[in-house]
């Protein structure tokens, strides 16, 4: 019996070590396509990030040139608005200039009107003067002319001597 105890055992052993190598050769072969899987995963994740990476990048270039170039076409507008909106104040400017000189000049001008009506109504009460002075020196040349053919004709009739009476007969 002694025999058995240690054949059995020994038999035993030489079958558990059968089957733990073929076990344990391929757990290593499983164990080794787990980790390739997993490193092949890992890799694929990686080069994936690494392409995100890389769009997201090109894409944040592209957003920032065009950003920039927004950012000088709003400048460049905005400098041209900044252009036509002086150009229109200097013309409101100028025109206010040119209104307010027209209208000193027009206050100028309605002064001058009012001073030259006021010497027009002057030389036309002067020339109503005028004519009432010369209707009444032609009346009173007319009054004076028939007052001398009265005093010529009073004149004559005194230096005419009286008609003589005829004697009377007695």
């Amino acid at each position: 019996m002694n025999k058995v105890y240690f054949i059995a055992p020994l038999l035993l052993l030489v079958v558990f070590s059968g089957f733990y190598t073929v076990h344990h050769n391929g757990l290593k072969a499983r164990e080794a396509a787990r980790i390739a899987k997993t490193e092949a995963e890992r890799q694929a994740k990686l080069d994936a990030e690494q392409a995100a990476r890389k769009a997201a990048m090109a894409d944040a270039i592209a957003a920032a040139e065009q950003r920039k170039k927004d950012k000088v076409a709003k400048e460049a507008q905005d400098k041209l608005d900044k252009e036509v909106r002086q150009a229109a104040i200097d013309v409101r400017d100028k025109a206010y200039r040119e209104q307010e000189k027209l209208s000193r000049q027009l206050e100028k001008l309605k002064k001058d009107v009012e001073v030259e009506q006021a010497a027009l109504a002057k030389l036309g009460a002067s020339r109503q003067a005028a004519a009432a002075e010369k209707a009444f020196q032609e009346a009173f040349v007319n009054k004076a002319q028939a007052n001398v053919k009265a005093l010529q004709a009073l004149l004559v009739s005194l230096n005419t001597p009286p008609p003589v009476p005829a004697p009377v007969a007695k």
